[in-house]
């Protein structure tokens, strides 16, 4: 039995482990091999936003009679059209394959969820998984497409309220879709799945023996080893393999590129690197998921009040058991946003005590601005007791200005880096709207950016004994850093 897992631009074919059952992968050399398949697996990714599917590609897929199973944006291609048009005030359609009767809309929902399966050739029964997408909002629009998935969601659109039941997948035919990642990787499900497609013990163990091998090649194929060769599998020379290595980025304001330059930064080492965000948005750090091919887990997202998925603690506990060898957190909105209600990106980067990069927009101030942003940030992070590492202006326009700030931070023993305006940044680079992962990812790996990524130990407290302190009283932490800036200048 061959079960075919599709991987061509846009697509996240290690963004889970579907079960464990793909056996053969599908690219767009191969397509033609999919009429021999059994079963077909569009994983996730970009693939509506991209619109990575050839012509030739989509009628092998439509004309396929065999059993496809969609996954989030594998759902959506499946789809009658998704609009996409999240920031627009009109919808902006694509067009999908129409094997499915469903329309999708923007709905965006990064849950760890619950979920009801209807009655299908998986079974029916109560499942575990997560939502990852934009564009969840779904309506089925006849009576032959039935209803695959409910999924109990609280938080959408940002919003946390209370529980809800949304149609979270559908199927007809042969043809299955659900927003749900993780879907296969519930055994029951997959073994329903096997049992129906009459899989003897003997058989499943070779389908799994086979997963192992297309694992490693998939991972060959990841943008980081496709672009850079000479990380993938060097050797690690280093006296001690277990040293760990990690920062976090923080910034002045929302949209300043932390999900770019954690993408880049993540694309320059050469070890294995784990990517965590603070909060439950993870959107935010599905490419560098996808440019290195790692999987999601829920130690991805660190807990901040209600949003995100473990606490500190298990976080920590997870990367130090872990073989990751670096470790890139990245932050939510700007470093103090929300921290009167402790509900801040320092708050946490406290508790984690990993050094930080602040990162400022030369968009939004200008280079000065931004700059003296940075100097502020640094200045009042560094009060609190967290350790600053340096700072890293995005998006600069004149680099005659930045290399004389560059002198007068290293003037103060102030690292500072820069990173140049991305020439043909559109759509299809901004996560929040509408992303294509090859080309954000790549244009990331372009950036010239070697920073350091200083050891951290996890072997002892010193790491995790902020962890059960109380969140700072921030107006207290703001009163006694404005005393002392105020006391400076009157010289006392």
């Amino acid at each position: 039995m061959e079960i075919g897992i599709l991987d061509i631009k846009g697509s996240l074919p290690l963004f889970e482990d579907f079960g464990n059952l793909p056996t053969k992968i599908i690219d767009e050399k191969n397509y033609k091999e999919i009429k021999d398949l059994e079963v077909l697996i569009i994983p996730g990714g970009s693939l509506i936003e991209s619109n990575s599917l050839t012509n030739e590609l989509k009628k092998e897929i439509v004309n396929f009679d065999g059993y496809i199973i969609g996954i989030c944006s594998g759902f959506q291609i499946l789809s009658k059209k998704v609009d996409v048009g999240r920031k627009s005030t009109i919808p902006i359609f694509r067009e999908g394959l129409g094997l499915l009767d469903v329309e999708f809309y923007p709905l965006v929902c990064t849950d760890r969820v619950k979920f009801e399966l209807k009655k299908s050739i998986f079974g029916e029964g109560v499942g575990e998984g997560f939502h990852c997408h934009t564009y969840g909002d779904i309506k089925i629009v006849d009576k032959e497409t039935k209803i695959l998935t409910i999924s109990k969601v609280k938080k959408l659109n940002y919003k946390i309220n209370e529980e809800k039941n949304i149609i979270s997948g559908a199927f007809k035919g042969k043809v299955f879709g659900t927003m749900v990642h993780n879907f296969l990787d519930n055994e029951f499900i997959r073994d329903n799945f096997l049992k129906h497609l009459n899989v003897e013990e003997d058989e499943k163990e070779e389908i799994f023996t086979k997963n192992k091998i297309i694992k490693e090649e998939l991972k060959k194929r990841a943008l980081k080893y496709r672009i850079n060769p000479k990380l993938h599998h060097k050797e690690d020379k280093s006296k001690d393999k277990n040293k760990k290595y990690g920062i976090i980025l923080l910034s002045t304001s929302s949209n300043s590129g932390k999900t770019f330059l954690t993408t880049a930064i993540s694309g320059k080492l050469d070890g294995k690197v784990f990517v965590a965000k603070i909060g439950g948005d993870v959107r935010d750090i599905v490419p560098p998921l996808y440019l290195l091919r790692e999987k999601m887990t829920k130690y991805n997202s660190i807990k901040i009040g209600e949003r995100g998925w473990v606490k500190v603690n298990e976080f920590l506990e997870y990367v130090k058991n872990s073989e990751y060898k670096y470790i890139i957190v990245e932050g939510v909105m700007g470093a103090f946003t929300a921290a009167f209600k402790n509900l801040s990106s320092y708050q946490i980067a406290k508790k984690l005590g990993f050094p930080v990069y602040i990162i400022s927009s030369c968009n939004l101030s200008g280079i000065e601005g931004a700059f003296i942003e940075a100097i502020s940030y640094y200045n009042l992070l560094k009060d609190i007791g967290i350790k600053v590492e340096g700072i890293i202006l995005n998006k600069v326009y004149d680099w005659n200005i930045f290399n004389k700030l560059k002198e007068l931070a290293e003037k103060y023993n102030i690292k500072l880096y820069g990173v140049g305006k991305v020439s043909n940044e559109s759509r299809g680079l901004i996560p929040e709207i509408e992303i294509d992962y090859e080309s954000f990812c790549k244009n990331a790996l372009n950036v010239d950016l070697n920073i350091d990524i200083p050891e951290v130990n996890l072997e002892d407290n010193s790491i995790t004994k902020n962890i059960n302190d109380k969140n700072d009283n921030f107006l207290a932490v703001l009163d006694k850093w404005i005393k002392r800036i105020f006391n400076n200048m009157r010289g006392t």
